[in-house]
């Protein structure tokens, strides 16, 4: 019955303040390990990475989704987050010695990462098909901007992880980029409304908690990847309110309408980023010439 009051009305404004109130609870809670106690991180990563493993197997059906969605966890809470969090734990000198093997996978990681979403699911809409240019653009623009620093992308000076290959502008870009395809059928949950806000806050704390000894946008890489991996697992593992859903509901547009909506956001993002595009081309030329 809640099933279809959700569907018929749209969503339950006391289910969204809740899910939206852990969010913020739980990934003001991991940066704060990310920064301060990152073996404490690195502990429960692997804990949650074995216990979701375990989960997986006792499961009675193993279907396509549920098969995508672990294999997803898995990918960001050990091999994304983890990776990041047991490389800052390292001692020092083995993080300089394991350096350009580590700026090898981040670079792999990422770029495999946004490729990958090229392939996303369009929904049907209009704003589904058109994401997929975004996010190959998206993807041309961001390796113009590694290949400025010869792919040398990562640093953990000060015991932080910073990626310094995605400019303010990019970043913007890629935030409305993901609002849109947040809005697909595919990826509609409530959990997911506040990525965009977290990623660019958690980006804002990170440079402040580190004094602001990079430019800001250094820290956007290490931010996505501590919210975009928290959010996964509290969509995978919601924390149920302690209390009935009762309403009030709020109603969903229709798909026709969040095309009419925000397909012109893409319109001028592609555009911004196809003048960046030729703008970093015509400066390459220009310096070998």
């Amino acid at each position: 019955m809640n099933h279809k009051l959700h569907l018929e009305f749209g969503v339950d404004l006391s289910l969204l303040l809740w899910n939206q109130s852990i969010v913020i609870l739980i990934v003001s809670f991991v940066c704060i390990l990310a920064v301060y106690h990152k073996k404490l991180l690195l502990f429960i990563i692997s804990t949650l990475s074995i216990f979701a493993g375990i989960h997986f197997y006792l499961q009675s059906k193993h279907d396509l989704v549920s098969i995508m969605g672990f294999t997803k966890m898995i990918l960001l809470l050990p091999f994304g987050l983890g990776a990041v969090i047991g490389y800052l734990s390292l001692p020092e000198p083995k993080q300089q010695k394991f350096l350009p093997w580590f700026n090898r996978y981040i670079n792999f990681a990422v770029l495999a990462n946004i490729f990958v979403m090229t392939f996303s699911p369009d929904g049907g809409t209009y704003r589904g098909f058109i994401s997929r240019f975004v996010c190959f653009f998206l993807l041309l623009w961001l390796l113009q901007e590694m290949a400025k620093v010869r792919f040398q992308t990562t640093d953990t000076k000060q015991n932080i992880f910073t990626f310094n290959s995605s400019p303010l502008s990019w970043i913007y870009c890629h935030a409305g980029y993901r609002i849109v395809l947040l809005s697909l059928p595919t990826f509609v949950s409530s959990h997911y409304l506040l990525l965009e806000p977290m990623s660019i806050l958690v980006m804002v704390s990170l440079y402040h908690l580190n004094k602001k000894q990079n430019q800001i946008s250094y820290y956007f890489g290490f931010a996505d990847t501590i919210v975009v991996t928290t959010l996964t697992v509290l969509m995978r593992y919601p924390l149920l309110p302690p209390f009935h859903l009762k309403g009030p509901y709020l109603t969903n547009l229709s798909e026709k309408q969040w095309d009419m909506l925000l397909v012109p956001i893409q319109l001028i993002v592609i555009g911004f980023v196809l003048r960046t595009i030729y703008k970093n081309r015509y400066q390459s030329n220009d310096i070998h010439t």
